[in-house]
């Protein structure tokens, strides 16, 4: 009898473990599951899903129906929230660091991007996130920023002046914004399409894979392909979830999220050109800025980039250049 009582004991244990490692989770994102945000995102959910032989679950939900980027991660924060993806931007509050994903132009391609976000101050940063209740998963791709406007082509610094631009709620976008003489509005993602189409703002700054799927053909005239500064997304977790599961699924869950990454950043990288393509012929008239028009951008935000250099920390920085030399070497 109680060996029979100790087995039923160990079964119910067994049991009780079980259900505790069956886990289902929640994944929002702001752009539509055709972004490659959105298709990472499902990726990621499937990947998750295997390597776990199903004890993980992860339900994603895009077009913003879980909220804006900030409120999905105070939910992450608060452990209402499983999962999200969203740019570093929003994380610059709380952790001054990651500003040096918004610095302009600061980055000179992709390659120069993985550098920085692969090396050690990408690991810098996200072991900075545990402070805010946050685990960095991976860093995915978002494209370098255009800008586009519904009054005028721009061709030189000159043709910015003025233009009521959205920009990410965050003092870097609006310190440049300023030196490039424009009227920077900061607003949150979901209210944008809305702004353009009322005339609230003239102009915007997205990467083309948010200006095609977004539709802001529809509402703006002219793209030009400025590439002024490069703003990864990030796959957080709540650190609530993430210390909830098992050692072993801790793990695999990480190994997704890299996987998932190779497969995001490759999407929307692979994408850039077809959708600048795409975006013709929908009717935007393209414009590349010549290499001295580019040089006086950049002198135009030199004086940004020197202060907020010192805002994320003279060494960081130097890290990050020092990293992105030895990459190019």
């Amino acid at each position: 009898m109680k060996k029979l009582l100790a087995a039923l004991a160990m079964t119910t244990l067994l049991a009780a473990a079980s259900a505790v490692s069956a886990q289902e989770a929640r994944l929002g994102y702001v752009p539509i599951p055709d972004h490659p945000v959105g298709k990472g995102s499902i990726r990621f959910a499937e990947l998750v899903s295997e390597k776990t032989d199903g004890r993980i679950t992860i339900e994603t939900f895009g077009n913003g129906v879980l909220g804006n980027e900030p409120q999905m991660q105070s939910s992450l924060q608060g452990g209402f929230l499983d999962v999200m993806v969203g740019p570093t931007s929003n994380l610059v509050g709380t952790i001054p660091e990651f500003l040096i994903f918004d610095l302009p132009f600061f980055y000179a391609d992709f390659d120069a991007v993985d550098a920085v976000t692969d090396g050690r101050v990408g690991d810098t940063l996200f072991a900075k996130l545990e402070e805010m209740g946050l685990v960095g998963l991976a860093y995915w791709d978002n494209g370098f920023r255009h800008m586009t406007n519904a009054i005028r082509p721009i061709n030189t610094v000159e043709d910015m002046a003025g233009l009521k631009i959205r920009v990410i709620p965050n003092p870097l976008f609006i310190s440049t914004f300023e030196a490039l003489g424009t009227n920077p509005i900061p607003l949150p993602y979901p209210e944008l399409y809305n702004a353009l189409e009322s005339n609230t703002v003239d102009a915007q700054e997205t990467p083309v894979g948010l200006i095609y799927s977004s539709k802001f053909y529809e509402v703006q005239d002219h793209l030009a392909l400025t590439g002024h500064v490069y703003t990864p997304y990030v796959l957080l977790a709540s650190k609530k979830w993430f210390d909830g599961l098992a050692e072993e699924d801790q793990k695999r869950v990480m190994e997704a999220a890299q996987e998932s990454a190779e497969y995001q950043r490759s999407l929307s990288r692979d994408d850039a050109d077809r959708l600048t393509g795409l975006l013709e012929e929908e009717g935007m008239k393209v414009t590349r800025l010549s290499e001295e028009e580019m040089t006086k951008l950049r002198d135009a935000v030199a004086p940004v980039v020197a202060e907020f250099s010192e805002t994320i920390g003279t060494e960081l920085v130097e890290q990050a250049r020092e990293d992105m030399a030895n990459d190019a070497n």
